[in-house]
C-alpha cells in the first residue's frame, strides 16, 4: 500500500507539473519522466518539390523501387498541404475571434446564440480539414521517406562492377589457393566448431574456440585502442533496438517488396496477435550503427561538443534470407557476429572531412594487420537508403580466390538526423559580422557518419587464409599472426599455433605449399621414361587433381616448375601434360589453373632464345590449341591471351648458321631445313618492312585528317529541346511497351518441355529488340525534364524490367518445370497496357476537339460554289477526312502508318443545286455494304410503319414541316433512325 501510495503521489506531481509547468517536468531527473516517444520525422519537403526531377533521376540511379510518379506525388501533396494549413489557420482564427465575440455579447442571448452557431459550424469544418490534413501528411510522409539520399557527385553510376579503386595498401597478394580455405584451416586447427552450432541453432551459427576465441578478443581490442587513440568514446551498444528506430536509420527490417523479414524481431507472446500494444516492435540490431544513432536522439549539441566521436561494440544479427552460395560459406557471412562501430555527428560542412580522417584510422588499423587491401568508391547500386557517398574496403582472401569486404564507411548528411531529430546549437557569431549572419534562423540538423573498425569474422577469414602454415604433407600446423595483436593475446600459446610476425616479415615470408601424389605423378610423367607424346598415366594424374581439393593449385606448381627448371624433355613433357589436364580435368581445372605465376613461366620460356626448337614449336601449339578452344569463353579470357601475349623467339641462329657452314665443309651441302629457314626469314622481312611502309602511310594519313578535322570550326552539339522531341519520345514509348508484351507473349507460346527460350529465335528476336527499345527510354530518362513525362518514361521502363526479369526467371537452369508453368500462367495473365501514354494521348485529343469545336462554332460553313476544291473541308481535298473517321485511333504504331488511303466517300450523283451539304451528314452506316438477309427481323423492328414505303437515307426536308432538320454537322446522327440502331 505504501508503494502504491508513492507512485500515486509521482503520478499527481507529473500530472500537475505537465499542465501548469512543462519547464520544471523537462528538469526532472530521467528516473522520474515518462520515456517520450520521438516525434515523426521531418523529410525536408521543400527541397523535394524544388527538385523533383533531380530526385526522380536520382532514385531511378539508384534503383530504388518507387512507385510511379512518386516523387511528382511528393510535390503535389506538399503543395496541398500548405494549401490545407493555410485554411485551418484562417478557421482556428475566426474561431478564435467568435469565443472573444461570445464573452463580448454574453448578457445579449440572440446574439450569444448566433455566435454559438457559428462557432458549431467552425467546429466542423476544422474536424473536417484536420481529418483531410492528417491522411494528406500520413500520405506525403510515407512517400517521402521512401526516397533515398542524395548522391555525391564523384560517386560512380551502375552496378558494383564500376567501383572505382581509391588506392591499395599491403603486400603484394598471395596466389589464390584453395588449400587456404579457412573452414578447411579452422576445422584442422580445431578453433571453430560449424557442426556444433548447426545443431544447437541452425546454419550459419558459429562456434569459436581456443585460439580462435583469443583472436576475436584480440582484434577487438586493439582496433578499440587505435579508435580510442583518435578521440573516439567507448560504448557498449545493446542489441535490441525498436524497429522504428532502425527504419528512422535506413534500415528495413522487412523488404518493401515480398515483406521477406531482413531482421530478427522479437515477440513477447507465442501468438504475436496477443501482444496488444503493451509492448514495442522490438528487433534485434543489424549493426551496432543503430543503436547508436538513436543514442542521440532528440539531442541538440552545443558547437563545443562538436565533431561528437564515439565507438560502439555490439552484436550484428542479419537474417540473410535466401539461397546461399560457395562464397558465403564458413565465417564470411554468418548471421551473428561481433563489430565495432565507428559514429560521428558534426556540423554539415565538417562531414566530407570526417570522412576522409575516418577512411585513414580505418586504413592504420588494417595495415596494422599485414593484410593485403584496397579502397573501393562504390557506386550508386550498392548505397544503401541513407548514405550519401560510401567507401569498402576490401581485402585479398586467397582461400576464396578473390576479394572479399572488411569494412565500409558512409556519410549520411542529414539523412538520419531529420529522422532522429539530432541538431545542434549555431556557433556564435562574431562581433563583425553583418546583421543578415546574426539572424540566425531554426536550429540545423547534424550530419552523421559511420564506419567499421572491425567486422570479426572478416578479418578472422583474411587473418587465418593468408597466415596458415603448411608441412611438407600439406597439413596445416599452425598459424602467423601480426605482432600488432600480441599485446592484445591473452591466455599465451599452450599449444604453440601462434607464430608472431612483424609487418614486413609477414608480408614477405615464404610459405610451405602442399604436396602429395599429385606432383609424384607429375614427376614420373616429365621422366625420360616416357616418350613425348606419350600419354600414359595422364588419365590417372587428372583423376588425382579432381578428387583432391587442391588438386588444380598442386598440378599448376609442379608442372610449372618443370617448365622453368627442367631440362629440354622435362620441359616438353611438362607442356603435353598440361594440355591433356587442361582438356580433360574439367571446368573447375580450367578456371584455377593459370595463375600469374604459371603465365609467367610460359611468356619467360617463349621468350628465351635459349629455349629448344622443339619445345618452342610446342608451346606454340599448344597456346594456339587454347586461343581456339577459349576465345569465346569470358571465363577463360587470360589463358586464351597468351597465345598473343607470347612471342615465341627464334632459336639460336649463331649455332644453326655455324651448323650449315660445318656442312658446306664436309662436303653435305646446305641441308633444306636451313634453307627453308632462310626463306622465311626474308620472306617475313619483307612482310615487315611493307606492314612499317603501311602503318606510317596510315599514320600520315590519319594525322592530316587530324589537322583538317581542327581546322574545321567545331558544331556545337544542338542542346535537348523537349518539344522537338516530344513526337520521337511518345513513339519510342509505344514501340518499347510493344516490345515488352511481344517478349511477354513470345515466352507464354514456348513450350519449355520441347525447346529452350535461348534457341527460340522468336524469343530472342523479341529480347533483343526489347533490349534497343530500353535505350532509348533510359536516355529519355536522363534527358527529359518534364514531370508527367518522366512518370510515363519510368513506368515503361518498369514494364521491360519486369519482362527481362520473367525471362531470367524462365532461362534459370534451375527452374523446376511447375515454376516454368506459373510464371508462363502468370505471363498469359499479364497485360502490359500503356496506361500513362493513353492518359497522354486521350489529353492532347480532347485539346484538338475543343480547337476544332471552336473552329466550327466561330466560323461560317461556306457555300458549295464557293468553297475551294483544295480545301480540307472539300470532299475532293486529298487531305480531307469525314467527320467520323477523325477521332478513330490506329493504335500504338499509328505514327509510322500515315499512308493509309483515304476514307470512303459516298458515290451517289448530286445534283449541283444542293446547298444543303448532305454529303456531310452521313454516317458510317450510310457507306456500310451490310445487307441483312433476316427480312422478317427487319419488318418486326418497323413495328406499325412497316407497311409504309422504306425511308429514303438521310434526307434534308421532313414530312414534318414544323421540324427544323437543318442539323448542326457535329450533332448525332442516331437521334433519326439509323439502320444499326437497336429497335425501341
Amino acid at each position: 500500500m505504501q508503494l502504491n501510495a508513492k507512485y500515486s503521489a509521482l503520478w499527481v506531481q507529473r500530472a500537475c507539473l505537465r499542465r501548469c509547468c512543462p519547464r520544471a517536468l523537462a528538469s526532472m531527473p530521467d528516473h522520474l519522466r515518462t520515456p517520450k516517444a520521438l516525434e515523426k520525422p521531418r523529410p525536408n519537403y521543400r527541397d523535394i518539390s524544388e527538385n523533383v526531377v533531380y530526385k526522380s533521376h536520382n532514385a531511378f540511379n539508384r534503383k530504388v523501387r518507387l512507385p510511379v510518379g512518386a516523387v511528382q506525388t511528393v510535390a503535389r501533396l506538399y503543395q496541398d498541404r500548405k494549401g490545407l494549413v493555410n485554411a485551418l489557420d484562417s478557421k482556428r482564427h475566426a474561431r478564435g475571434t467568435i469565443g472573444k465575440h461570445i464573452r463580448a455579447v454574453a448578457d445579449d442571448p440572440v446574439k450569444k446564440q448566433a455566435a454559438l452557431d457559428e462557432a458549431k459550424v467552425l467546429k466542423a469544418e476544422i474536424s473536417v480539414l484536420e481529418e483531410r490534413l492528417a491522411r494528406l501528411e500520413e500520405e506525403l510522409e510515407t512517400l517521402a521517406l521512401a526516397l533515398p539520399n542524395d548522391t555525391h557527385p564523384d560517386v560512380p553510376i551502375g552496378p558494383e562492377s564500376v567501383a572505382i579503386t581509391r588506392s591499395t595498401h599491403g603486400p603484394e597478394p598471395i596466389p589464390a589457393d584453395p588449400a587456404r580455405d579457412h573452414v578447411s584451416i579452422c576445422r584442422a586447427l580445431d578453433i571453430i566448431d560449424l557442426k556444433a552450432a548447426a545443431t544447437v541453432t541452425g546454419s550459419s551459427w558459429y562456434y569459436l574456440k581456443n585460439e580462435g576465441a583469443l583472436l576475436e578478443i584480440a582484434l577487438v581490442n586493439y582496433a578499440l585502442s587505435v579508435a580510442m587513440k583518435h578521440g573516439y568514446t567507448p560504448v557498449i551498444t545493446p542489441d535490441v533496438v525498436r524497429a522504428d528506430i532502425a527504419r528512422r536509420c535506413g534500415f528495413q527490417p522487412r523488404d518493401p517488396v515480398d515483406g521477406a523479414s531482413q531482421m530478427y524481431h522479437i515477440t513477447h507472446s507465442a501468438n504475436p496477435a496477443e501482444a496488444g500494444d503493451h509492448h514495442p516492435d522490438l528487433v534485434l540490431a543489424g549493426t551496432a550503427e543503430i543503436p547508436l544513432a538513436g543514442m542521440f536522439a532528440n539531442k541538440i549539441l552545443y558547437p563545443g561538443e562538436l565533431p561528437k566521436k564515439v565507438v560502439g561494440l555490439g552484436h550484428s544479427f542479419r537474417a540473410e534470407a535466401g539461397a546461399r552460395g560457395t562464397e558465403a560459406r564458413g565465417l564470411y557471412r554468418v548471421h551473428q557476429f561481433t563489430k565495432l562501430e565507428l559514429f560521428v555527428i558534426c556540423t554539415a560542412g565538417k562531414s566530407d572531412e570526417m570522412m576522409e580522417e575516418m577512411r585513414n584510422m580505418q586504413t592504420e588499423i588494417f595495415e596494422g594487420l599485414g593484410l593485403s587491401f584496397r579502397v573501393l568508391e562504390m557506386p550508386t547500386e550498392e548505397l544503401g537508403a541513407s548514405a550519401y557517398r560510401k567507401y569498402d574496403a576490401e581485402a585479398w582472401m586467397p582461400g576464396r580466390g578473390g576479394w572479399g569486404e572488411i569494412s565500409s564507411t558512409s556519410n549520411c548528411t542529414d539523412y538520419q538526423a531529420r529522422r532522429l531529430h539530432i541538431r545542434h546549437h549555431h556557433a556564435p557569431a562574431s562581433p563583425t559580422a553583418s546583421p543578415s549572419d546574426q539572424a540566425q534562423p531554426s536550429l540545423p540538423f547534424a550530419h552523421t557518419l559511420n564506419g567499421t573498425a572491425a567486422a570479426v569474422p572478416r578479418l578472422i577469414v583474411a587473418l587465418v587464409e593468408n597466415g596458415a602454415v603448411f608441412d611438407e604433407a600439406g597439413a596445416v600446423t599452425g598459424l602467423r599472426l601480426p605482432k600488432a595483436l600480441q599485446p592484445f593475446w591473452i591466455g599465451g600459446n599452450p599449444r604453440g599455433l601462434i607464430t608472431w610476425l612483424a609487418k614486413q616479415a609477414y608480408s614477405a615470408f615464404n610459405r610451405e605449399k602442399p604436396h602429395s601424389s599429385i606432383t609424384e605423378w607429375v614427376e614420373i610423367l616429365t621422366s625420360s621414361n616416357y616418350e613425348d607424346e606419350a600419354y600414359d598415366g595422364i588419365p590417372e594424374l587428372v583423376d588425382a587433381i579432381n578428387i583432391q581439393a587442391t588438386g588444380p593449385a598442386e598440378a599448376s606448381r609442379a608442372i610449372r616448375k618443370k617448365i622453368k627448371h627442367g631440362n629440354p624433355h622435362q620441359q616438353y613433357r611438362a607442356l603435353v601434360v598440361l594440355k591433356a589436364t587442361v582438356e580433360n580435368g574439367g571446368h573447375n581445372f580450367q578456371t584455377s589453373f593459370a595463375d600469374h605465376q604459371l603465365t609467367d613461366a610460359l611468356k619467360n620460356l617463349a621468350a628465351d632464345p635459349a629455349t629448344d626448337h622443339k619445345v618452342k614449336k610446342k608451346l606454340a601449339s599448344v597456346l594456339a590449341a587454347w586461343h581456339l578452344q577459349f576465345k569465346d569463353d569470358p571465363s577463360m579470357t587470360l589463358v586464351a591471351n597468351l597465345y598473343k601475349q607470347c612471342k615465341v623467339a627464334q632459336t639460336n641462329r649463331v649455332s644453326m648458321d655455324r651448323r650449315a657452314v660445318d656442312n658446306v665443309n664436309a662436303g653435305l651441302g646446305l641441308d633444306a631445313e636451313y634453307l627453308e629457314r632462310k626463306r622465311k626469314e626474308e620472306e617475313a622481312r619483307k612482310k615487315k618492312e611493307e606492314e612499317k611502309r603501311k602503318a606510317k602511310e596510315e599514320k600520315e594519313r590519319r594525322k592530316r585528317e587530324e589537322e583538317e578535322r581542327r581546322r574545321k570550326p567545331k558544331t556545337k552539339r544542338k542542346p535537348f529541346n523537349f518539344e522537338e522531341e516530344k513526337p520521337q519520345i511518345l513513339t519510342a514509348i509505344a514501340n518499347a511497351s510493344q516490345a515488352a508484351s511481344n517478349l511477354v507473349n513470345a515466352m507464354t507460346l514456348v513450350n519449355t518441355e520441347q525447346e529452350k527460350l535461348e534457341t527460340n529465335e522468336r524469343v530472342q528476336e523479341c529480347l533483343n529488340k526489347v533490349k534497343q527499345a530500353r535505350k532509348q527510354i533510359v536516355r529519355y530518362i536522363q534527358l527529359v525534364e518534364n514531370e508527367d513525362m518522366i512518370g510515363v518514361l519510368i513506368e515503361t521502363n518498369d514494364r521491360i524490367i519486369a519482362a527481362l526479369e520473367n525471362y531470367d526467371l524462365l532461362t534459370k537452369p534451375d527452374t523446376t518445370e511447375q515454376q516454368v508453368k506459373e510464371i508462363q500462367e502468370g505471363l498469359a495473365a499479364t497485360k502490359l497496357s500503356s496506361s500513362e501514354l493513353g492518359k497522354l494521348q486521350e489529353r492532347q485529343r480532347a485539346v484538338i476537339e475543343r480547337s476544332i469545336g471552336r473552329a466550327g462554332s466561330s466560323s461560317v460553313r461556306p457555300d458549295p460554289g464557293e468553297e475551294s476544291p483544295t480545301s480540307p473541308t472539300s470532299p475532293t481535298s486529298p487531305s480531307y477526312v469525314h467527320p467520323d473517321l477523325q477521332d478513330l485511333e490506329f493504335g500504338a504504331l499509328g505514327s509510322s502508318q500515315r499512308n493509309l488511303p483515304p476514307p470512303i466517300r459516298p458515290t451517289v450523283p448530286r445534283s449541283s443545286s444542293d446547298d444543303d451539304d448532305a454529303w456531310r451528314r452521313g454516317s458510317l452506316s450510310d457507306f456500310s455494304d451490310y445487307q441483312s438477309s433476316d427480312e422478317d427481323a427487319h419488318n418486326r423492328a418497323a413495328g406499325p410503319s412497316s407497311s409504309q414505303p422504306r425511308r429514303r437515307g438521310y434526307v434534308d426536308v421532313s414530312d414534318n414541316e414544323s421540324v427544323d432538320v437543318r442539323r448542326n454537322p457535329k450533332q448525332g446522327l442516331l437521334e433519326e433512325e439509323d439502320p444499326f440502331a437497336d429497335p425501341e
